[in-house]
């Protein structure tokens, strides 16, 4: 009776793990905002004088300051089950704003790593608000400011509202998205970056 019973419990426990590896869910997906390219073989070499520009860490709100890829629902913030973004939000932001300004600026050294020396301009971008929601509208507020180096040159700041509309029926469509938000952003702080300053 005992071995029966040792048996019972066995096979129950096998069929349970068998079970739960049938029922395992699919892998987690992880997302970018920027997409590798080849533009750093293209750059030319930099002079020893060359303008240095430093863009700090983007301020976000805190609730999307993770990993978490996520959709405003109301007053509810949904986060994705199965996706996430491959680093912190503002992290990502940060990265594709400075490639975005370092396209227009190739002879400046455009940069969020730590620098030797101080920049000759630092970039500070906050985003008061970025949504997504389930409808498929998206809309940030943000502003930034560029400081120079040098306390006789002037103090830039500027603010935008942008608004846009897409998809948001998978993980990548609601990416693809705010990469396009985030892209129209860095363009507008791109104009307040004077070249060669």
């Amino acid at each position: 009776m005992m071995l029966t019973l040792r048996r019972l419990s066995c096979m129950a426990l096998l069929s349970g793990c068998a079970l739960l590896t049938s029922c395992a869910s699919p892998p987690l997906r992880l997302y970018t905002l920027g997409m590798p390219s080849d533009q750093d073989a293209r750059q030319p070499h930099l002079s020893a004088r060359a303008t240095t520009v430093e863009i700090s860490r983007t301020v976000i709100p805190d609730y999307l300051d993770s990993q978490d890829i996520v959709l405003r629902n109301g007053e509810e913030i949904v986060r994705s089950p199965k996706s996430r973004w491959a680093t912190r939000l503002s992290l990502g932001i940060t990265d594709l704003i400075t490639n975005q300004i370092a396209v227009s600026h190739p002879n400046e050294l455009i940069t969020d790593q730590p620098l030797a020396d101080a920049a000759t301009l630092r970039v500070q971008v906050n985003i008061s608000r970025l949504d997504v929601d389930a409808n498929g509208s998206a809309v940030m507020d943000a502003n930034w400011a560029v400081l120079p180096q040098d306390p006789n040159k002037p103090l830039i700041r500027d603010r935008v509202h942008l608004s846009e509309t897409g998809d948001v029926s998978t993980d990548a469509a609601i990416a693809a998205l705010m990469r396009k938000m985030i892209i129209e952003l860095a363009n507008h702080v791109n104009q307040s970056v004077p070249p060669h300053a």
